[in-house]
């Protein structure tokens, strides 16, 4: 039986550290949306994690409500993407990698060792921006290191998922100003993202508040905060058997006491 997952997938950029001070490269937003602009999400959620997984139009998987192809993305444009590097003033030098004033355009994915999914995504993405002259390592850490790394802000990028609540309420503390010191470790801050997410959760039913999450979505997404990159699907193995199986993705358990058991084949 396949069925949606309740996660999403990202590469979350670290926009600037506690004190407000931005990152020399990843603090601009012309910077992360030519990265954003310069990797097929597509491509790469069905080749790591195979069929039904797609590249989600913001921070939520395939059965939050709001998720809708009326969210407008960045799209997959190498070519605007090294245009839009070129007009910043990033030039390639004889090694290929773009510099400004002597700085290489350069930056670290930190992800954690214990997953294979997830520095498998930090290599493609490595791949795929070298070619844009963007010069990218991938550091893998023990999970409780990673944790601690993004908590204190010690990174550039990483890899992260999350679980969805069934109501985009709970993304607040993933991108929110608020989500400082929670999950917010980016440091996105965006008044326009947060006013639009407040007056959704204001909202007194879902045709009201479906447009001023999708808003606010449109808005993150053209900020780049990060690169949303799939929301996969699920497969559970059940006897042939057991008859009348329904899965809830958010607590498979959940509908046990409906299922039945045939006779034996």
């Amino acid at each position: 039986i396949r069925y949606p997952s309740a996660a999403y997938g990202f590469l979350g950029f670290r926009l600037q550290d506690a004190a407000g001070r931005r990152h020399p490269m990843l603090g601009n937003r012309d910077i992360r949306r030519a990265l954003a602009m310069g990797v097929d999400r597509q491509l790469l959620a069905s080749g790591i994690f195979g069929p039904g997984t797609v590249a989600p139009p913001g921070p939520m998987s395939q059965l939050l409500w709001i998720n809708s192809r009326d969210i407008h993305v960045l799209p997959f444009d190498t070519v605007a993407a090294a245009a839009l590097l070129d007009s910043l003033g990033w030039t390639r030098g004889d090694d290929g990698v773009r510099r400004l004033a002597g700085r290489r355009l350069s930056f670290d994915i930190l992800v954690p060792g214990t997953s294979v999914a997830r520095r498998d995504l930090a290599q493609v993405l490595q791949q795929a921006w070298t070619p844009l002259g963007v010069d990218v390592t991938i550091t893998a850490v023990d999970f409780p290191v990673f944790n601690q790394r993004l908590a204190e802000g010690a990174f550039d990028s990483y890899i992260g998922a999350w679980l969805d609540e069934p109501s985009p309420r709970g993304l607040a503390d993933q991108w929110t100003r608020g989500g400082w010191g929670k999950l917010n470790y980016g440091r996105y801050d965006n008044p326009a993202f947060d006013r639009l997410f407040a007056r959704a959760i204001l909202a007194g039913d879902t045709a009201s508040a479906g447009p001023l999450y999708r808003a606010a979505m449109d808005t993150l997404n053209a900020d780049a905060p990060a690169l949303f990159l799939y929301a996969p699907m699920q497969t559970a193995g059940v006897a042939r058997r057991i008859e009348a199986v329904t899965i809830n993705p958010y607590s498979w358990l959940s509908g046990l006491s409906g299922w039945q058991a045939g006779p034996r084949r």
